[in-house]
């Protein structure tokens, strides 16, 4: 995941500028960055206002400073943990119990996806993703709920796998790679670590680098 790392920070500046200090500041940030990164398919014209201003932030434990966090629990989890429970403009209150329930929603979408078969090559640099694929998010986005886009993730996610339990999905729906692609792109927006290596695994994306490795 360290080879991520570095291509996610050239991608993310913005929100790794942020990490030196408090929680709120990342959130507003976090959520500015993934409505812009989700309007661009749409135009310039058309990007509307930047989100709301973030509620406050507090934690049921002590946190020095927003990268200390992003440390413990990773740039996933915590992206999830600032945007998926409330609207952007309302005080948030992260719990360990909430951090637990992100992680494992991540390790149930990785333990479904990342088992399928391996392509036999990548065949993008980045995600050459179909038309309108932030269309069901970029609207709670636009309005400062990101949490209402999340669960919109989630649901891609659920749809994507409901018909198939015991196979991957990649190898059970062979008829939905624009589904999975898609979700794959929308998880990118909000967990781009786990996202860009599920594409890769996929075939949807070139790993960035000339020498390196996913693993």
């Amino acid at each position: 995941m360290r080879d991520w790392g570095f291509f996610v920070e050239q991608q993310r500046p913005d929100i790794y500028a942020s990490m030196s200090g408090p929680l709120s500041p990342l959130r507003q940030i976090l959520a500015a960055s993934i409505t812009t990164m989700a309007g661009g398919e749409f135009g310039a014209t058309q990007l509307g206002p930047t989100p709301t201003t973030s509620g406050k932030v507090i934690t049921d434990f002590v946190v020095p400073d927003a990268r200390t966090m992003c440390q413990e629990v990773g740039l996933d989890v915590l992206t999830l943990a600032l945007l998926a429970d409330v609207p952007l403009h309302r005080p948030l209150q992260i719990t360990q119990n909430a951090l637990i329930g992100h992680w494992r929603w991540l390790r149930l979408v990785w333990r479904t996806l990342a088992g399928a078969k391996r392509a036999t090559r990548c065949v993008d640099t980045m995600p050459a993703t179909p038309k309108s694929t932030f269309a069901t998010l970029y609207p709670a986005l636009m309005a400062g709920r990101s949490n209402v886009a999340i669960a919109n993730l989630r649901k891609m996610f659920q749809n994507l796998t409901v018909h198939s339990k015991t196979q991957s999905v990649q190898n059970s729906l062979p008829e939905s790679q624009d589904v999975l692609h898609s979700f794959l792109a929308n998880l990118t927006l909000f967990c781009p670590f786990i996202g860009y290596d599920l594409l890769c695994r996929h075939g949807l994306m070139k790993a960035p680098w000339i020498k390196g490795s996913i693993e």
